[in-house]
């Protein structure tokens, strides 16, 4: 970890060291070459990363200071979990104003209630964030993460996200029992007052990635048809959870719109530029979620997924039709 974190944060230094005395010329730059279509939004992508470095640092100061004074104190995680609602609702709120996004919540209601265990549609790099700011943050509770290794790259989520209580799982397979232990593990330790969250796909959903799914594992192919909106869900993990749940409901949520950020270049093409998202929320309560047919149990509900996407994307198209008319 020391050394991980010693590489990163002078991977930081260095990057920060060459582009920060350089913005001017960058920014004029992206704006000249944003008259080419495929760069179109590349001076909004520019502006997103010199902010993200200014979020960094700042995290990092803030961080480096509550770690002397405050480490012993009560409220420790509290100032981190402070930390982390900070950093990425920042990030959130530029990319919105940058790229002009209009984002509609339905079924808020599933929000209310007891904490929950979120399972979501995973499909770009921006809706990570979704669950900490519009689940976690509208209730004001913390949101436990199962997360990816390679995320602990960024110096501000590996600080933080290694004091809170979440898990960095791997995703190579070659420790599953190892991976779905700290997965359950994380979820036992969860208190009435905090959430869990995880991506059942465990990975971005995409085209070229099913199609990969599709020759790497030709057993589920049924599957990638049945579900032609989303991955199958990896079922080692979320099955231990609903073996070791204890009381929480499940809060599923599907979202279409941020298929124009499945990777940082899409940034710089102009596809996520005033685009409209829809997401949906819905709650099974506990009680409803069957413990040793949970695999029929989570396919059903995937299949809601999948149906919930495509109404998503109708009202999408709808929309956009209505607004080309006017």
């Amino acid at each position: 970890m020391f050394k991980r974190r010693v590489f990163t944060i002078f991977g930081l230094t260095c990057f920060s060291f060459i582009t920060v005395p350089l913005a001017p010329a960058i920014l004029l730059l992206s704006f000249c070459l944003s008259l080419v279509k495929s760069l179109r939004t590349l001076p909004q992508a520019m502006l997103l990363l010199y902010f993200y470095i200014s979020r960094e640092w700042s995290g990092l100061v803030w961080l480096s200071w509550i770690w002397p004074f405050h480490r012993q104190e009560d409220d420790y995680i509290d100032r981190n979990r402070l930390i982390q609602f900070w950093w990425i609702q920042g990030l959130f709120d530029v990319a919105v104003k940058l790229y002009r996004l209009d984002i509609t919540i339905l079924g808020e209601d599933a929000i209310k209630g007891p904490t929950a265990i979120v399972l979501a549609r995973h499909t770009s790099v921006a809706d990570t964030v979704l669950p900490l700011l519009l689940f976690g943050g509208t209730r004001k509770e913390g949101v436990r993460y199962v997360l990816k290794q390679e995320l602990q790259i960024l110096p501000c989520i590996d600080i933080a996200g290694n004091r809170l209580p979440n898990a960095f799982v791997d995703r190579s397979g070659t420790d599953s029992a190892g991976a779905i232990k700290q997965v359950s593990d994380l979820l036992i330790g969860c208190d009435e007052t905090e959430s869990m969250l995880i991506y059942p796909e465990g990975t971005r959903s995409s085209v070229k990635k099913r199609e990969q799914l599709a020759t790497k594992k030709p057993n589920l192919r049924n599957q990638l048809d049945r579900w032609y909106n989303l991955l199958p869900p990896r079922l080692g993990g979320i099955s231990a959870l609903a073996m070791v749940n204890p009381v929480k409901d499940l809060v599923f949520l599907a979202h279409d719109g941020f298929e124009g950020t499945a990777s940082i270049l899409d940034l710089i093409n102009g596809s996520w530029l005033q685009q409209k998202v829809l997401l949906k929320f819905w709650r099974i309560p506990y009680e409803k979620v069957p413990k040793h047919d949970f695999e029929n149990f989570l396919f059903g509900e995937w299949d809601e997924m999948n149906r919930t996407v495509d109404e998503l994307t109708e009202q999408l198209s709808t929309a956009g039709y209505a607004i080309s008319l006017l």
